[in-house]
């Protein structure tokens, strides 16, 4: 028997010797299962090891077509347009609104810390505010408030009405708080007869644009085409096809004139009604400035205080038609404008006419 155990211990020596020559290992149940064992130094480079490598960003796709960033050639910068006004009787802000309103443009009134009064404005005397500050080339008035967000806007509009001569001081206050640079800059001012060109060459000295558009002298009657006009001369507004103007034809005495209407819905709905039914319209004359006549019909007005002169054409409380060969001030809704006012006056006579509108 103990012959018997020496060859089976022995025989087991030879099993273990096998496995280990081999690499194998012997199972809880006496299967021969696979050893794990230890790579040789010499032999590491070849097995995989964990997965180190840092992963994939994906949050930048390697599809150019769907980048998660934009790429900087594509991103396209702002730009605004700014008009910026300072008026003490309307007259500029009636102009300042208009231009806005055409170029889709934000609107800053410039409102001095100090307000005008009608004394601080007497043109008369001569130790008045405004008459004080424009003998004094250094008065720089205070201003309420500032502009926010100053570096979008790469065009802006600078409107005041003309003093003395020159602009009102309170303007160069502003040019010289804010930097331009990289802005295209254009004025426009209100005057019964002194011209820009004054008031322009002082600001351009306080203004560091880097483009100057030509000016415009409004006077304080101009009409929304008169703005439009000048707009579209300096490049910032496009000119409307003429399909989308609306022209009309006015006879009065013999004589025919033509006139554009304004582009609001009074305007509209008078055009639409001469062109489908035609208007002729009984006008009595008043106070010998205008001739007023009832359309018979109610158009929507939006009424606003309004100076107007010779060639206006106006709505009236809704529902009568004004034509102007005079000036007056009062709240009315623009509804255009004689083109040309040649023999216009002549034409009206001094009584109560018939005028007939039709589509030009």
């Amino acid at each position: 028997m103990e012959t018997i155990r020496k060859a089976w211990a022995g025989f087991m020596a030879f099993i273990i010797w096998l496995c280990s020559l081999f690499g194998i290992g012997c199972g809880r149940s006496g299967e021969v299962t696979p050893e794990t064992t230890t790579v040789p130094a010499s032999i590491e480079y070849s097995v995989p090891e964990e997965d180190s490598t840092e992963p994939e960003d994906t949050t930048k796709p390697e599809d150019p077509a769907n980048p998660a960033e934009p790429a900087s050639d594509v991103v396209t910068a702002v730009t605004k347009t700014l008009v910026v006004y300072f008026s003490a009787t309307g007259n500029t802000e009636k102009i300042a609104q208009t231009a806005a309103e055409a170029l889709d443009a934000d609107i800053y009134e410039i409102t001095p810390a100090v307000p005008y009064t009608a004394e601080d404005l007497n043109y008369n005397d001569s130790s008045s505010r405004a008459t004080a500050e424009q003998n004094d080339p250094s008065a720089r008035p205070e201003i309420t408030g500032t502009v926010s967000n100053w570096e979008q806007y790469n065009t802006v509009l600078i409107g005041y009405p003309i003093w003395w001569g020159d602009a009102p001081r309170i303007i160069s206050t502003f040019a010289e708080s804010y930097d331009f640079t990289g802005k295209t800059v254009t004025f426009f001012c209100t005057s019964g007869s002194s011209g820009i060109s004054t008031s322009v060459n002082t600001l351009k000295k306080q203004i560091n644009a880097d483009m100057f558009l030509e000016g415009k002298r409004f006077p304080s009657d101009a009409s929304s085409a008169d703005v439009l006009n000048w707009l579209t001369s300096i490049g910032l507004a496009q000119t409307k096809p003429d399909s989308d103007q609306m022209k009309i034809n006015i006879s009065i005495n013999g004589k025919t004139f033509t006139a554009t209407l304004e582009n609001n819905d009074a305007a509209k709905e008078l055009y639409e009604i001469i062109k489908t039914e035609g208007l002729k319209i009984e006008m009595s004359d008043y106070s010998g400035f205008e001739k007023v006549g009832p359309l018979g019909k109610t158009l929507p007005a939006d009424d606003e205080q309004t100076k107007t002169s010779s060639g206006d054409i106006v709505l009236y409380n809704g529902n009568q038609i004004v034509i102007f060969y005079g000036s007056n001030s009062w709240s009315y809704t623009r509804l255009g404008k004689i083109d040309d006012l040649s023999g216009w006056e002549e034409a009206l006579g001094g009584g109560d006419i018939t005028a007939e509108f039709s589509v030009a």
